[in-house]
């Protein structure tokens, strides 16, 4: 969940802006009219916020005084999207490293939910990559190995694109690796052999639901750490 912070003193602006943004990956958690409250807010908050969006002309304190004490706060690591009408204030911020985005009054909100919506979802996939790291490691599989790394993408992409045909993942992954899909296949096989040679064959049989005398495929390791992540 990306949690999004809206300071901006136009209430209907505001609102405007929160129905948009608010998916089931992002949400609003505040909206402040005032600029007084805004850094305050960001230091002290219960919920982590992860991104400011910041109109730069407000009551109490402009978005320009704000910019300035998040940027000499090295603890606050909220990115800033400053979304702001004043040409004069927009000119002044530029010189902000905090800042991540600049939006205009004119952006059509649905383009700010947009790019929200694609630092959710690289989040979200963050999270399962570390996810299928760990129960790869606890297979006993070997990152010093290219296949390990291979079936991992294999893996990700099953869980992001729904897809449980094999041979239709090796097909994606060699695309994007612009390499053979035997070589693709050949690799992988090739940890998984040195996984099953070296790993606690009970321990594996018991993550991949394997009866005794199964040994582990692609297709299975696949399948299973997908039902891992999706459960």
């Amino acid at each position: 969940m990306l949690n999004v912070l809206i300071a901006e003193d136009d209430v209907a602006i505001s609102i405007h802006l929160s129905n948009i943004i608010n998916t089931k990956e992002v949400r609003c958690i505040e909206i402040l009219n005032d600029g007084t409250k805004v850094y305050q807010r960001l230091k002290n908050s219960e919920v982590k916020i992860d991104i400011l969006i910041l109109d730069l002309k407000m009551p109490g304190k402009n978005g320009i005084d704000i910019l300035k004490e998040i940027q000499a706060d090295e603890s606050i690591k909220t990115k800033v999207f400053v979304y702001s009408g004043e040409v004069e204030y927009m000119t002044l911020a530029r010189e902000y490293k905090c800042i991540d985005k600049f939006y205009s009054k004119l952006t059509p909100p649905t383009e700010i939910s947009r790019y929200l919506q694609e630092i959710a979802d690289e989040i979200s996939n963050k999270s399962v990559e570390n996810r299928i790291s760990n129960i790869l490691l606890k297979l006993g599989f070997s990152y010093s190995l290219k296949g390990t790394r291979l079936i991992k993408e294999c893996i990700l992409y099953s869980v992001i694109k729904n897809e449980d045909n094999i041979k239709s993942i090796y097909s994606k992954i060699a695309r994007n690796k612009k390499e053979n899909i035997y070589t693709i296949k050949s690799d992988i096989n090739t940890a998984i052999n040195n996984m099953w040679r070296f790993t606690d064959r009970d321990k594996a049989r018991k993550i991949l639901r394997l009866g005794e005398s199964d040994r582990p495929s692609s297709k299975v390791i696949v399948s299973m750490i997908k039902y891992y992540i999706n459960n």
